[in-house]
């Protein structure tokens, strides 16, 4: 860790894409128009059947490192699959749908080389236009108690920064809420940190058709996996699972009945 503080902090960035022709380009130009560069840029093409792929080598040529997968494997795969061969210090997250703040990684770096007890990183996200939007001067960096995290998932996998450790890996066997598996251990073992700015633009509500959350069952019950999975981390855990079970399938009737109404 004091070789990291000794030295300027590098950022890969992962980006899994599927059949994402028509949005790769501008996710791609907010990682490369960052005003602090990344090290390198990870697209994993998870066997897209459109022209992704053919699209990001003619743009964009050896600026990316472009991972063609034969088989689709959801997304635990793909980002594993980047994980396995980053260089940067920090792993930043990027959906093929989203873009970042210009200045997005230069905050990163600041707080990050500041902070160094940091594994696991996030910030809001926002629908609002964010490539110009003028950061606060004063940054203030919460450390958030392990706890806020078990009611749900608040971490948009776009707003999320991991230490590049080689026991940070993704569930390939989870294709639903694998990333708040991750975040939850993480978390518990090395502490979550959270800064309350915007850095990440989203194109349509999470949830919303087309991505991979409009499956709301799939997704709850990926979220009581993760869950189960907590006895793992500490077999105290045992001991709240009920109460967290009983409320994620009250959190999807509430959904259920929200959505017909």
């Amino acid at each position: 860790m004091s070789g990291i503080q000794n030295k300027e902090l590098q950022f890969s960035v992962i980006i899994p894409a599927y059949n994402a022709s028509q949005t790769i380009s501008r996710t791609i130009d907010s990682v490369l128009n960052q005003s602090y560069a990344a090290m390198e840029i990870i697209v994993v093409d998870d066997a897209s059947k459109d022209n992704t792929c053919e699209l990001i080598e003619a743009q964009y040529g050896n600026k990316i490192t472009l991972i063609k997968k034969v088989v689709n494997s959801g997304s635990s795969v793909a980002r594993n699959s980047g994980l396995d061969i980053a260089k940067g210090d920090f792993v930043a997250f990027l959906d093929a749908d989203d873009i970042w703040h210009k200045d997005k990684l230069m905050l990163l770096k600041t707080i990050l080389a500041a902070n160094p007890a940091i594994s696991l990183f996030y910030h809001p996200y926002t629908m609002d236009h964010i490539t110009d939007k003028r950061l606060p001067e004063n940054i203030v960096v919460f450390k958030l108690p392990f706890v806020k995290l078990l009611p749900s998932n608040m971490i948009a996998t776009s707003c999320a920064v991991i230490r590049n450790d080689p026991s940070f890996r993704f569930d390939p066997a989870m294709r639903y809420t694998e990333d708040f598996d991750l975040w939850l251990r993480i978390g518990f073992k090395h502490g979550l940190y959270f800064v309350n700015i915007p850095l990440t633009q989203i194109f349509r509500p999470y949830g919303s058709g087309g991505g991979i959350s409009e499956n709301r069952w799939k997704m709850r019950k990926g979220e009581m996996r993760a869950y189960r999975k907590l006895a793992n981390l500490n077999p105290l855990f045992i001991l709240l699972l009920p109460v967290l079970l009983v409320s994620s399938l009250g959190k999807h009737l509430i959904k259920m009945v929200t959505v017909r109404k």
